[in-house]
């Protein structure tokens, strides 16, 4: 497990990381109870699994790296996101919590999970917003080697773009969460007007997103031979050029 990865996890029991995580664990609940099959795989182990709980899938399962991570209620899995130990088509949910932005390799880890997806299984991406006020104050904060500003924020756009290369559709996406990046947990009382506020009147510049894609069925598309591609002669037409050229 990569610094960035740890110090997130560290982060994330903050009061600032607590109301995040409660922020999303709410709007999975929007989300999981919708989605059906046998497997359900959390890659990183933000919320020690807690993120699932509102699925409805039995077998729920966490993939983290330290060996010494427990997760109960649901089974840990202790490999690498980039190189999953899942077989191809075998795995029916995947839920991302912030483990792009904080990973070397964001792409691979995509291509790893198009993989292991049955066709029409899902992904559910839980990302930092760079085009929100945290996203624009990690340009100025003098920390900015600490979590969560250390990750590379990546944007809705791009996710969905990588998406479809790999043959996703795209089936939900929101933004939320509009609390202010202050550690110190007593100011919000200051800033809930605030919040509202831009919650109400500026709903693309939420700290948080999620995005739901549904893994594309292949179809394969029947290739004519050759000889059927060949312009087909016409008989009358030959006769008359014939007469004509007679005449």
């Amino acid at each position: 497990m990569n610094t960035r990865t740890i110090q997130l996890n560290r982060w994330f029991e903050t009061p600032l990381g607590q109301r995040l995580l409660n922020t999303e664990a709410d709007t999975l609940q929007q989300i999981l109870p919708q989605l059906f099959g046998y497997h359900l795989i959390q890659i990183g182990d933000v919320g020690h699994g807690r993120l699932l709980d509102s699925s409805r899938i039995m077998h729920r399962c966490v993939l983290t790296k330290p060996p010494n991570l427990i997760c109960l209620p649901y089974s840990a899995i202790y490999a690498q996101a980039d190189t999953l130990p899942f077989a191809h088509d075998s795995i029916d949910v995947v839920v991302l919590s912030h483990i792009l932005e904080f990973e070397d390799h964001p792409h691979e880890i995509l291509r790893e999970i198009e993989r292991i997806l049955i066709p029409e299984g899902h992904i559910v991406i839980l990302g930092f917003n760079p085009f929100s006020l945290w996203g624009i104050s990690r340009w100025f904060l003098s920390n900015r080697q600490d979590a969560p500003w250390c990750g590379r924020f990546l944007s809705l756009l791009r996710i969905k773009d990588w998406l479809a290369l790999l043959g996703f559709d795209i089936i939900e996406q929101q933004i939320f969460f509009f609390a202010f990046p202050f550690h110190n947990d007593h100011l919000k009382n200051y800033t809930r007007w605030l919040e509202k506020f831009a919650n109400r009147w500026t709903k693309n510049l939420g700290a948080s997103y999620l995005l739901v894609a549904k893994k594309r069925v292949a179809t394969l598309t029947p290739i004519k031979p050759k000889w059927q591609l060949q312009p087909a002669l016409v008989p009358d037409a030959v006769g008359t050029h014939f007469e004509d050229h007679h005449s």
